[in-house]
C-alpha cells in the first residue's frame, strides 16, 4: 500500500512557504496548483501568476498580474510580468506603456531590456535599439569595474571523453585526448589566487575530468587552497571507493549527469554508458555525499521534440530511487554545433528553447569566467568551446588579467556590447546569449 501524501496547508503563509520549497525542487505544476487553492491571497495570486508564466500560460498570468495591480498599482514585480505576459501574447503594444512605468520607476538593465523587446516588436526599432543598447552597456559594466578579472575559471584537465552523448557537440571535436600536467594546474591555481577568483569548475569544453590518473590529488589541492571546487562528472568511471572519497573531500558540488528512465532511454542519450552501472554509482555518490557541506546534484539535460516527456519521466524516476536534487534543463545547441528544435531565423539560431520574444545580451558565463584547457589554452568561453575558436591567450605565457585585457577578449566583448556577433565564431550562433 503506497503511502499517503501529507494534506495540502490550510494556511496561504504554509502554502507560500512549501511552493517555494516544490518550484525550487522544479515541480512546478505542484507549486502552482497548491498556490490556486487560495485565489483570494495577494502573495499568492503573485507567486502563482510567476509560475504560470515560466509554464507558459500568459493569459491565465496576465489575469493573475492584473489583479495584483488592481490592488497595488505601483509594485514594480507585477508590472514586469504584466507587461512580459502581454508580450508573449503578440501584444507588445499594449505592454509598452507599463514598461515605460516600470523605467521611471527603476531604470535598470532588466526594465531596460524589456521594453527594448516591446518596442521592437512594436515597431519601434530606434526606441528600441535604445534601450538594448542601454540593458548590454549596464551588464558590461559590471566587468569593467573590477578591471575586466574574472570571478570563475573552469578548467579541463582531461579532454578526453569516453561517452557520444546525444545533446553533446562531440561531431566536431578535433581531438579527444589530453590530460593536465600537474604543474599547469599549479599554475590555474596561482593564477586563482592571484585574481581574488574563488570558484572552481573542473569541466570545459569537453572531457571526462574523473578520467584524469591524478583527479583526486588535484581535487584535493583545490579544496586545500580555499576554493569552492566542483567538478561535472557522467559518473561512468565512479566506483564505490571513488565515490566515498569525493564525497569526504569538501567539494562545493558534484553534478552527475543522468537522464533518462529505463535502460532503453538512458542508454540512447548517453551513447556508450551502462544503465545499471551508472544508476548504481548515482546513489553510491548520492549516499556518500549525504550529510556533507557537498551539493549532490544531478542534472538531466533534455533532448528532442519530447524534451518535456524526458524531464518528467526522468524526474520520476530518480524520484522513486530516492533521488530529489534533481536539476532539468533543455538542451542548448552547443555554440551553434548541435541542430535541434526550431530555427529562429531573425536570430540565425537553432534552439529548442523558446527565443521570438528575447534579444541577444551579453553571456553571463563569458563575463564572469574563463577557460583553461589541458594544455593551457585559455578561452572566452569555458562551457562550449571543444576547438578554442574563442582562444584568448595561454596561461603559461601570461596572467589571467592580462589575457582578460587583451585584444582577444575586448573584440568578443565589443561585439556583445553591439549586439552583432555574426562575426564571432559559435557565439553568432549560440542560444545561450539570450533574454
Amino acid at each position: 500500500m503506497s503511502p499517503r501524501k501529507p494534506a495540502a496547508p490550510k494556511d496561504p503563509s504554509k502554502a507560500l512557504h512549501e511552493a517555494l520549497s516544490l518550484a525550487m525542487g522544479q515541480r512546478l505544476d505542484e507549486a502552482e496548483a497548491l498556490l490556486a487553492r487560495f485565489p483570494d491571497h495577494p502573495d499568492c495570486i503573485y507567486r502563482r501568476a510567476t509560475l504560470l508564466m515560466t509554464l507558459e500560460r500568459y493569459g491565465e498570468a496576465e489575469q493573475g498580474f492584473s489583479r495584483i495591480l488592481s490592488m497595488a498599482p505601483n509594485h514594480f514585480d507585477t508590472i514586469m510580468g504584466l507587461a512580459g505576459a502581454l508580450v508573449e501574447q503578440g501584444r507588445a503594444a499594449e505592454a509598452v506603456p507599463l514598461l515605460d512605468a516600470a523605467v521611471r520607476a527603476k531604470p535598470d538593465a532588466r526594465s531596460r531590456y524589456c521594453r527594448g523587446v516591446a518596442l521592437d516588436e512594436a515597431g519601434r526599432p530606434e526606441e528600441a535599439a535604445r534601450d538594448l543598447t542601454f540593458a548590454r552597456n549596464a551588464l558590461i559594466a559590471q566587468i569593467e569595474a573590477r578591471d575586466l578579472a574574472p570571478l570563475e575559471v573552469y578548467v579541463q584537465i582531461a579532454r578526453r571523453c569516453n561517452l557520444r552523448c546525444a545533446m553533446c557537440g562531440h561531431e566536431v571535436w578535433q581531438s579527444n585526448s589530453g590530460f593536465m600536467e600537474a604543474e599547469l594546474f599549479d599554475r590555474v591555481l596561482s593564477e586563482c589566487a592571484a585574481n581574488g577568483v574563488k570558484r572552481l569548475h573542473v569541466l570545459s569544453g569537453q572531457g571526462e575530468p574523473m578520467l584524469h590518473p591524478q583527479v583526486f590529488e588535484m581535487l584535493e589541492k583545490a579544496v586545500a587552497q580555499g576554493l569552492e571546487v566542483g567538478i561535472v562528472t557522467n559518473g561512468t568511471p565512479l566506483t564505490a571507493e571513488r565515490c566515498q572519497r569525493l564525497g569526504q573531500m569538501g567539494l562545493s558540488y558534484i553534478q552527475f549527469s543522468f537522464a533518462g528512465w529505463d535502460k532503453e532511454s538512458y542508454e540512447a542519450t548517453y551513447v556508450g554508458a551502462k544503465f545499471e552501472r551508472t544508476l548504481e554509482n548515482l546513489k553510491l555518490m548520492g549516499a556518500a555525499t549525504r550529510g556533507t557541506k557537498t551539493n549532490f546534484m544531478v542534472k538531466a539535460v533534455c533532448t528532442g521534440d519530447n524534451w518535456a516527456e524526458v524531464r518528467d519521466r526522468t524526474r520520476a524516476f530518480l524520484g522513486k530511487q530516492g533521488v530529489d536534487n534533481v536539476v532539468t534543463v533543455v538542451a542548448n545547441n552547443f555554440g551553434g554545433n548541435v541542430q535541434h528544435g526550431t530555427f529562429f531565423e531573425q536570430h540565425g539560431v537553432w534552439s529548442l528553447k523558446t527565443l521570438t520574444h528575447q534579444r541577444r545580451m551579453p553571456c553571463r558565463v563569458f563575463l564572469k569566467a574563463v577557460g583553461v584547457f589541458c594544455d593551457g589554452t585559455v578561452t572566452a568561453c569555458g562551457c562550449y568551446d571543444s576547438n578554442a575558436e574563442l582562444k584568448i591567450g595561454h596561461i603559461g605565457e601570461n596572467s589571467l588579467a592580462d589575457i582578460r585585457k587583451g585584444e582577444g577578449f575586448r573584440r568578443i566583448l565589443e561585439a556583445f556590447r553591439k549586439g552583432e556577433l555574426s562575426d564571432v565564431p559559435m557565439c553568432g550562433k549560440c542560444d545561450d546569449p539570450f533574454g
